[in-house]
């Protein structure tokens, strides 16, 4: 059996510079995330084991002790707050997604509107939409564009995991609805071309695993592409979750994986179909 392994797959700059700065605090006491430094079980309850909880409300966080902010970025209220109560800060938010966060601020200081491209319950997008007072125009897709005014400049950013051909039929309405806009590609290049490898190998192969959590969107963005392209397709967190058998009459399985899974749990599951199989 063949196995193609998605070079691009894996811990992306943002999720490797997040998770080393977590675990730079072990050791550190009050130690706490707001909510899960990067969706993957894996790292969080390695985390916990050392003693760095995640919790859901900076209120749960004490006067002096030390709060990581995830890598998906917060409102800006938390810093605010954190400031006010000499909470430690040890932010771990995407550069990507920093940008973001600054040219929103920017754009709506400047009275323009924000139409922000992504999954509006995704806490990068909650992030976002703080940064611009919670005024974005959040769409999913350009079905969800609602009636805008001519007359009125848009400024328009994506979720850095996005899909870019939503983002693309989006700008492509906007265009057709003689809509002024400002637009500023936010989709990192490390999605990009994990999307597009993960589309190539797809194509080519019988079978296809896709690893990483079920809450990652990067994860099920890359499902949904690899599934268009090859039916036999699956997602896993990790190797207990494959079914072998599915394997026993393919002659060529991919892997790729989602930003947020670690390089030895995608290095399990190649070992043991190849151990298995070969």
């Amino acid at each position: 059996m063949k196995i193609k392994i998605a070079k691009s797959a894996g811990f992306c700059f943002g999720v490797e510079r997040a998770v080393k700065l977590a675990y730079g605090q072990k050791g550190q006491t009050h130690t706490y995330t707001l909510g899960p430094i990067i969706h993957n079980e894996t790292v969080t309850n390695e985390l916990k084991e050392h003693g760095i909880h995640s919790i859901e409300n900076i209120s749960d966080v004490k006067e002096c002790q030390r709060l990581i902010v995830r890598c998906h970025g917060v409102v800006p209220e938390v810093y605010t707050d954190a400031k006010e109560r000499e909470i430690h800060i040890v932010d771990t938010t995407c550069p990507y997604v920093k940008k973001i966060h600054r040219l929103v601020k920017k754009h709506t200081d400047e009275n323009k509107t924000i139409i922000l491209i992504g999954d509006k319950s995704h806490p990068e997008i909650i992030g976002i939409n703080g940064w611009a007072n919670n005024s974005c125009i959040i769409v999913k897709d350009n079905s969800e564009l609602p009636k805008l005014s001519t007359d009125r400049e848009y400024f328009v950013v994506a979720q850095t995991t996005y899909k870019i051909n939503i983002v693309e039929d989006v700008i492509r309405d906007l265009d057709k609805n003689n809509i002024k806009y400002k637009f500023v590609n936010t989709i990192c290049d490390a999605t990009s071309q994990r999307q597009v490898e993960a589309d190539k190998i797809a194509r080519k192969v019988d079978f296809m695993i896709v690893i990483g959590s079920p809450y990652s969107s990067n994860t099920q963005k890359l499902y949904e592409i690899c599934k268009s392209q090859c039916n036999n397709t699956v997602c896993i967190q990790h190797i207990q979750e494959l079914d072998i058998d599915l394997l026993k009459d393919v002659e060529c399985v991919g892997i790729t994986a989602g930003a947020s899974t670690p390089h030895h749990i995608i290095e399990e599951v190649a070992h043991t179909i190849q151990l298995k199989f070969n």
